[in-house]
């Protein structure tokens, strides 16, 4: 299924919002929800503590708020629950307005105030798997002596925070479950986002780095959200290191700058500058310690004026600067969510996004990785390029089994995808690996994302499992600067026409491949042409891209036609490009009579002489053709 990325969020549960709250203010109740109720079974799954306490916010605070003066990234911190990868995420979404209120629909309507008759309900989006779902939650919060036990504001009587950590939890059954995770797979479920993992140990050289720094800094300057992190074993997990970072903690990345140094008149001729990130402990307190951290004499070199811009503020608040070689000698990971700009009118860098939702599912469409023989068994997207070349992403986000089976020991599957190059008028699914461009590498991860430098044609993307029968659902979406006519291919084949005798079927398949020509005429002034194809068959006709001043071009561009009539010839014409008016350059006739048609076989090669046309059509042109040419009646081959 191919959609779009802010369709009308779904319901969690088939629980309406609005439905609900309309019944408790009929009944004078307050909501209670039956799905993810006020017990223990929401909270763990491998333990049970009798001493936490479910309460309304009315009963832990006189004045409950949802937001106290608004959010911002220092307004809560995380509670006695493993889950900074979650606070962290929250800690990013405080700094966008507009994604704030794309995760908390209702902003002004949900707030504690005599405008809004409360009803103890609560609702919250998020986006999983290619759907934004809307989470229903009534607001019992689990506490211990009156006080929140998870995540809580740093006001006693502001309760967003802990209420979308709650509506979280539902997601996945129970709060426990939020226990240890990836900040860009929290990112991209309160964003729809696209996930990437960047590992900083892969980046070793100094020119490495610098490309790192840049791909930082553009993400940051694209609204990106980022968190760092620095690996740990099970034993080491919130261990302090000396520096005051803590390892398997994730911190949020809130800006990376090139910050000049030098001050007073001095710093007009200086041009010493200095690669730095800011970083933020969601739980506030610990923050770096070393070069470049609060109140240090580093800051001694930055004017008045450079901190002022840079926001520089000594406050125990969580928040510090490092320089950029700290950052990739401590942190292993940086996990980056891109909030892709879609939008027509900006005048930032601008994509086009395709979004394809299905399910790998037996019996024919988890055929395994690149490597199985069944690879094809697997679900197919076409699409585009039509600019000489483009910056092309594809993120592929698998539904999370490790954490919605938690409790179950559940697995995510081992995923990737594989691009390929196909006919340029391809239009059922692929039977051959005509061309592989690019193939990622398989991973268990939530969501990965390629970078691919593409250019101009067709092609087909195969979503896929490692392994051959394993079925779960997935959400493909492709970024390019352009419109793609992305397309789920269905069928193997042309169906049959429903119109009966009346419509005549297609009965037979030709694949042509428009290898090259050679010596073709030269029309310009410098003695060159810009030679491109016109393939005709079967009241088709499709064109080769034009190869830029070239007499002896190579195309390798193949097509494939289905025939109602297969004994009808196709004609292929050269022409040289032009901007008012192409010029001919020569014909070639495929004879498709049935002694011909039996040696189209599918590695068969041939040589076609150029003729002229009309009156000159027994002339012979300069150049020849080279065409692959392969008939078939087993349509579902090719």
């Amino acid at each position: 299924m191919v959609l779009g990325l802010f369709d009308s969020a779904v319901p969690y549960k088939d629980q309406h919002y609005n439905k609900l709250k309309k019944q408790c203010i009929s009944k004078g109740e307050l909501f209670v929800d039956p799905v993810f109720p006020p017990d223990s079974k929401s909270l763990f799954y491998s333990k049970v503590e009798k001493d936490i306490v479910w309460k309304r916010p009315g009963e832990i605070s006189h004045d409950p708020k949802f937001f106290v003066e608004g959010a911002s990234f220092d307004d809560f911190s995380q509670g006695s629950l493993g889950n900074c990868w979650f606070v962290a995420a929250c800690a990013c979404l405080t700094a966008d307005r507009k994604l704030l209120t794309k995760v908390v629909p209702d902003i002004d309507k949900q707030e504690w105030s005599e405008d809004n008759k409360y009803s103890g309900i609560f609702h919250f989006r998020f986006w999983r798997c290619g759907t934004w779902t809307d989470v229903v939650i009534d607001d019992y919060l689990p506490t211990k002596g009156g006080r929140l036990i998870f995540v809580q504001s740093k006001a006693r009587n502001e309760f967003w925070s802990a209420l979308l950590e709650k509506a979280y939890a539902k997601l996945f059954g129970n709060y426990e479950s939020l226990v240890a995770g990836r900040p860009r797979d929290a990112l991209v479920d309160i964003t729809g986002g696209v996930g990437e993992l960047l590992s900083l140990d892969t980046y070793k050289t100094e020119a490495q780095k610098l490309e790192l720094f840049d791909i930082l800094h553009e993400s940051v300057e694209q609204r990106s959200l980022m968190s760092a992190s620095i690996a740990a074993s099970a034993n080491e997990m919130e261990a302090e290191l000396d520096v005051g970072l803590v390892k398997g903690h994730a911190y949020s990345v809130t800006a990376v700058r090139d910050i000049k140094l030098g001050t007073g008149l001095f710093s007009v001729f200086n041009a010493e500058r200095i690669h730095m990130v800011r970083c933020r402990n969601p739980w506030g307190g610990t923050e770096w310690k070393g070069a470049w951290s609060d109140g240090s004499a580093e800051w001694k070199k930055v004017s008045s004026g450079q901190k002022k811009d840079i926001g520089l503020t000594v406050e125990d608040n969580g928040e510090f600067w490092m320089s950029y070689e700290d950052f990739v000698k401590y942190f292993n990971h940086v996990d980056i969510c891109h909030v892709m700009n879609t939008s027509f009118f900006s005048l930032s860098k601008t994509w086009s996004e395709a979004v394809g939702v299905g399910q790998w599912k037996k019996p024919d469409r988890c055929g395994g990785s690149a490597s199985s023989p069944n690879f094809l068994k697997n679900p197919q997207y076409v699409f585009d390029i039509k600019g000489q070349e483009d910056d092309l992403w594809i993120s592929l986000e698998q539904e999370d089994k490790s954490r919605l089976d938690k409790d179950k020991g559940g697995k995510n599957e081992s995923v990737g995808a594989v691009l390929i190059k196909v006919d340029e008028n391809r239009e059922f699914r692929i039977h051959d690996m005509m061309k592989i461009v690019h193939q990622s590498t398989y991973t268990s991860a939530r969501s990965l994302l390629s970078r691919i430098q593409i250019k101009k044609g067709r092609y087909c993307v195969i979503p896929s499992t490692f392994d051959e029968g394993s079925e779960s659902h997935y959400a493909l979406r492709l970024y390019s600067s352009g419109n793609t006519n992305f397309k789920e291919l269905l069928y193997e084949e042309p169906q049959s026409p429903k119109c009966g005798f009346i419509c005549k079927p297609k009965i037979a398949a030709t694949q042509i491949t428009v290898i090259s020509a050679r010596g073709l005429k030269a029309v310009d002034k410098l003695g060159s042409s810009d030679p491109f194809c016109i393939i005709k068959c079967d009241g088709y006709k499709e064109h080769t891209n034009v190869v830029k001043k070239n007499t002896s071009p190579d195309w390798g561009e193949r097509f494939t036609f289905y025939h109602k009539k297969p004994d009808k010839d196709i004609i292929v014409e050269v022409w040289d490009h032009n901007i008012i008016r192409d010029t001919f350059l020569g014909v070639c006739t495929v004879s498709m009579s049935s002694e011909k048609r039996n040696k189209y076989k599918e590695d068969a090669a041939f040589d076609f002489p150029l003729y002229g046309k009309g009156k000159e059509a027994n002339v012979q042109k300069d150049g020849k053709l080279k065409l692959k040419i392969w008939h078939t009646k087993e349509m579902e081959l090719v």
